[in-house]
């Protein structure tokens, strides 16, 4: 049987976290140590908040995510409804909005390994998702938030890379959307903060050394 990489199979699907197509962000690379982590054992699951690709139907990391893991159980969360239909054995898939507190606690009943934010990239969704989800992260997981080096529009909020940024240096920043009693027990269950880089081309490299944040629980 030929085993494949997962920058390989990334290529493959046409899925930017590989280091061909799009971005081009490799961060295969990133997910494959976490994946090989001795917390994981075979049979693990791993919540993708944001499916869409192109705009078009289709489930690129997900389907990449199944081939690697075939044991793992996959759940997927995007706002577009067309998504609906990839509900099977592979994937649960949930329609919602990463803004919106309600479809977010859709998601609550289940406990992950891994959580990969992947959708808007919006600091406000970000942090909103970040609240709502930290404590659905198993012990010894992983919360994965992509692409902080874009941002789709301006907002009045600070960004969450600047927020991370300033929890790497021990000041726990707020925010608007994180309160005290949430920063306090986030306190207690992190384990570490790491900014790691996009490969990406297309940014400068100030800008993609920070592009991957990666908050692991105790």
């Amino acid at each position: 049987m030929t085993i494949f990489s997962l920058t390989q199979l990334a290529n493959q699907l046409k899925s930017d976290k590989g280091n061909e197509y799009k971005c081009a962000h490799h961060y295969t690379l990133h997910y494959e140590k976490i994946f090989t982590d001795k917390i994981f054992s075979d049979e693990f699951s791993l919540l993708e908040i944001g499916l869409n690709r192109d705009d078009c139907n289709d489930l690129p990391s997900l389907k990449m995510y199944r081939q690697y893991l075939p044991k793992a159980k996959l759940y997927g969360f995007d706002i577009r409804h067309e998504f609906a239909a990839f509900n099977s054995m592979d994937f649960a898939i949930t329609i919602g909005d990463q803004s919106s507190v309600a479809d977010l606690r859709k998601l609550k009943n289940h406990s992950y390994e891994i959580i990969i934010d992947d959708g808007s990239h919006a600091s406000s969704h970000q942090q909103i998702s970040l609240r709502e989800l930290w404590p659905t992260v198993a012990s010894g997981g992983y919360y994965v938030i992509e692409d902080l080096h874009w941002q789709p529009f301006q907002e009045d909020c600070a960004k969450t890379v600047d927020l991370a940024r300033s929890w790497m240096e021990g000041e726990m920043v707020l925010g608007s959307y994180l309160s005290h009693s949430w920063m306090s027990q986030f306190q207690k269950e992190i384990e570490s903060i790491q900014f790691l880089p996009s490969a990406s081309k297309l940014y400068s490299s100030e800008l993609a050394s920070q592009a991957f944040l990666v908050l692991k629980k105790k």
